[in-house]
């Protein structure tokens, strides 16, 4: 999985590289790598997902399948999106994108996905869905307008996530602000990961990977994941 403020960032795009990368895939260097998009809400336009699909041609991948939920949303769209190799979840109103994604009751089916070896990749609000909560979100200026009283995230790894984090004090005035917002018991359970706009993070199994200058936040200690 890849977490990130932004698609345009040099560590972003190191990350998607690595976890993309012909011999993580275990496919030859000439096959091309199937991508899809699930958009944060709807797109009239598209034009957030034309804009992705153009930053991913320039890392010389094709994002190719387009996933609405709120309109055009088919069972037929969502099969043909589980069975891309990676999937691309837009950033956008975090608290609109769990609405939907609760609303079709997908949490089982990408972590189904995951654990068949698809990969993730999560920017801002999408970052935020595969965590175990979206409650950090008022902290990068999201509003739950929806009143959503169940904010559980998909739950795909063991930490939470804040986009767009203002570190350039070493992230002191924003874990104070954390530990205000948060529960001491859920930051000491899943650790907040502080994501910078130059920043990305890779999460498997093994552990976090960071690019950048990511931090995570515990409740008590900062901590480097450089």
């Amino acid at each position: 999985m890849v977490l990130m403020s932004d698609l345009n960032s040099a560590a972003s795009q190191a990350a998607i590289t690595s976890v993309l990368s012909p011999s993580v895939l275990n496919q030859g260097a000439n096959k091309s790598t199937s991508l899809g998009y699930l958009a944060s809400g709807h797109e009239p336009e598209q034009s957030y997902y034309l804009g992705t699909q153009a930053q991913y041609a320039r890392l010389g991948m094709a994002l190719s399948h387009y996933l609405d939920l709120e309109q055009g949303y088919t069972q037929t769209g969502l099969d043909r999106l589980l069975n891309c190799q990676a999937i691309h979840l837009a950033g956008g109103d975090t608290f609109q994108f769990l609405a939907q994604v609760q609303k079709r009751g997908l949490m089982a089916e990408f972590a189904e996905y995951l654990n068949r070896g698809g990969i993730l990749i999560g920017l801002s609000a999408g970052a935020m869905l595969m965590t175990p909560s979206i409650a950090c979100a008022p902290l990068c200026g999201d509003e739950n307008h929806l009143g959503l009283s169940d904010l559980n995230g998909m739950g795909l790894l063991p930490y939470q996530f804040l986009p767009h984090s203002d570190l350039s004090d070493g992230g002191v005035a924003l874990s104070v602000r954390a530990a205000c917002l948060l529960e001491a018991a859920s930051l000491a359970e899943y650790p907040l990961i502080l994501c910078g706009e130059e920043d990305a993070v890779i999460a498997t199994k093994a552990g976090l990977r960071g690019f950048g200058q990511p931090l995570l936040f515990d409740g008590v200690s900062l901590m480097s994941l450089v």
